[in-house]
């Protein structure tokens, strides 16, 4: 019986045409169910976007208006108190600036001492009350007759940044190994890929979600001189911020009133938070299995444990009881549930009741931030770095005497994939994570 050695007999495809058509990669082979993955939802929703640089900036104005922060006072209660506030409120604080009091009482700033006092008059006579820990609020000016401008301000942009995260993956088969290959179709022909080969590649695929997701930025960066985080090679090492760290320290970091119970009281509060904000009006709320019975149970009103309640909302098609909600609008804002089977991988983040991932709803605004320049881009997305006729969103390099064109005479066939992408928020003010 004749042999043929070192070569291949079918076409070949690389692994790398799959990543972007995800639903050819269920009808291949996909044992792990771990579809719609966080990955998988910014690609399909046109959320990826080059970047030049491994580290990418944006700037975001500052608010026009401060609050300030009382931490002592004299004269109070008094027509003319003299307060001390934070140092933030006071560079912000012109005289002739009129002052909103917790009690609905309305001053005027006459005159600013030292580095952080003013002296406020009532603009009626009444007594003006406050204490330390309060909070007052320059809401507006009054002039005088014939008076010249007040001092000029200056609303310095904040500077937010992230960085580019490379992943890497790797399969490798010897000449003895047996490894299945899997037929496909694409483009019309017939091609094969090994089973090994797609499972590291769906590992490859996941470790960049769930690294979008989960990963802390580094303090080191590519090209320091010095670098806390090294390779074998003594490479520098960078993590990109991901969205639990950039929700829970630049958004807002919510819990439930009652323990894994979503009710009306926290829907308002909800509300009300964003709206002060002036947040979208449209959401979309990443849920694991934990929030995602939670929100079924309080919009469908499913929460007798006998019998299914009395004020469910139905929707009947033939043979089907629909209890889900996919979409809901509640109090003027739209929220759109989408299941992230991540949140609930028993090898990633259910492994403990420590880490509250897997009982968090995250939220982030649906649509696009408007830019000073009239311009708009989507407030959430993967940044992916190309320039120079080099795409390194996704590459794939085969190696060894047994990939289609040998490279050396080892009796193997290595496909070593690499991915440098990294997570973009922009306006992580209106992000939130409820517990």
């Amino acid at each position: 019986m004749s042999a043929t050695i070192g070569q291949i007999q079918k076409s070949y495809v690389s692994s790398v045409n799959f990543l972007d058509k995800r639903e050819i990669l269920n009808q291949v082979l996909d044992i792990t169910n771990e579809e719609s993955s966080f990955l998988d939802i910014m690609e399909l929703s046109g959320r990826s976007v080059v970047t030049s640089m491994p580290q990418y900036h944006h700037f975001v104005n500052d608010e026009l208006y401060v609050l300030a922060t009382v931490t002592a006072v004299t004269g109070s209660p008094a027509a003319t108190v003299t307060a001390q506030i934070d140092a933030t409120a006071y560079a912000a604080t012109n005289v002739g600036e009129e002052v909103l009091f917790p009690d609905g009482m309305v001053g005027i700033v006459e005159a600013k001492i030292g580095s952080s006092k003013i002296v406020i008059t009532s603009v009626d006579s009444e007594n003006l009350t406050v204490a330390a820990a309060d909070k007052i609020s320059c809401f507006s000016n009054a002039a005088g007759e014939g008076s010249g401008s007040p001092d000029s301000k200056r609303w310095a942009p904040s500077k937010s940044f992230n960085q580019v995260q490379t992943f890497k993956g790797k399969f490798k088969v010897t000449d003895i190994q047996k490894v299945s290959q899997v037929e496909v179709e694409f483009k019309g022909k017939p091609y094969y890929m090994y089973k090994g080969q797609h499972e590291s590649l769906m590992k490859f695929r996941n470790d960049i979600s769930a690294g979008l997701f989960f990963s802390r930025i580094s303090d080191t960066r590519y090209g320091d001189a010095s670098p806390a985080l090294t390779d074998a090679d003594g490479n520098a090492i960078q993590t990109t911020g991901g969205f639990d760290q950039w929700t829970k320290t630049y958004g807002n970091d919510w819990s439930l009133l009652t323990a894994d119970e979503v009710n009306t009281e926290d829907i308002e509060a909800l509300t009300q938070n964003l709206n002060a904000d002036r947040a979208p009006q449209e959401y979309f709320l990443f849920v694991g299995t934990s929030k995602n019975i939670q929100f079924d149970n309080f919009f469908n009103a499913l929460g007798n444990g006998a019998i299914v309640s009395q004020a469910a909302r139905f929707n009947i098609d033939g043979s089907n009881l629909n209890l889900g909600i996919d979409s809901v609008k509640i109090y003027g804002r739209t929220y759109h549930k989408k299941y992230l089977p991540l949140l609930d991988h028993k090898n990633i983040v259910n492994f403990t009741d420590g880490y509250d991932a897997k009982d968090a709803a995250y939220g982030a605004p649906a649509g696009k931030v408007k830019t000073i320049d009239g311009s708009s881009v989507d407030r959430l997305r993967v940044r992916y770095m190309a320039g120079d006729g080099t795409d390194l969103k996704y590459r794939e390099i085969l190696l060894g005497g047994l990939a289609p064109v040998p490279t050396d005479e080892r009796s193997v066939l290595e496909v070593h994939y690499s991915s440098t992408q990294g997570l973009e928020v922009l306006g992580a003010n209106y992000f939130f994570k409820l517990v």
